[in-house]
């Protein structure tokens, strides 16, 4: 990491945070949620402690959530989303679309292209299939940090992950 680590909030801050969303909303607004996110950390359902694995394995792989604002449709404020993992110079990407639902808010996203890439070739862009809009995985927002460093979210599997900005 870049130094900032000590800046991040602990497990049991995420958790506190967490519930305050759930109540009150957290606050997280569209513009804030724009740009690169670099993964940082994950637990598991029900643990309390780091899924130190999946952490570093995800960290080694530079895995990281873009969002960028919908062009297509920004009177809506919808995002276009890109999850990648990068090994060397081979990059695995899907991207698609999300929206910001509800107070807490839930970022329920699609993917609709998968991309592997070898440095600056495309080896295959290919077309997935239609998601149901009732089945969308999503994202629970839980909070943001006020000077946009980093990103904490529950997954529709349970599982919490922390990001942290890419300058």
């Amino acid at each position: 990491m870049d130094g900032n680590k000590m800046d991040l909030p602990s497990l049991d801050k995420l958790k506190e945070l967490e519930k305050s969303a759930r109540v009150d909303g957290s606050g997280i607004q569209f513009d804030s949620l724009l740009g690169l996110w670099k993964f940082n950390s994950v637990w598991k359902q029900g643990s309390d402690t780091e899924d130190s694995i999946s952490s570093t394995l995800l960290q080694v792989f530079s895995a990281s959530l873009e969002l960028k604002e919908d062009t297509q449709n920004p009177e809506k404020e919808n995002f276009t989303i890109a999850n990648a993992i990068k090994f060397g110079l081979l990059t695995l990407r899907f991207s698609g679309y999300a929206n910001l639902e509800r107070k807490q808010p839930l970022l329920p996203f699609s993917f609709d292209c998968i991309q592997i890439k070898l440095a600056s070739l495309t080896i295959l862009n290919r077309s997935l299939p239609a998601t149901d809009q009732k089945k969308r995985p999503f994202f629970a927002l839980i909070a943001i940090d006020p000077h946009g460093k980093w990103l904490s979210a529950r997954g529709k599997g349970g599982g919490l992950a922390l990001w942290v900005k890419n300058k």
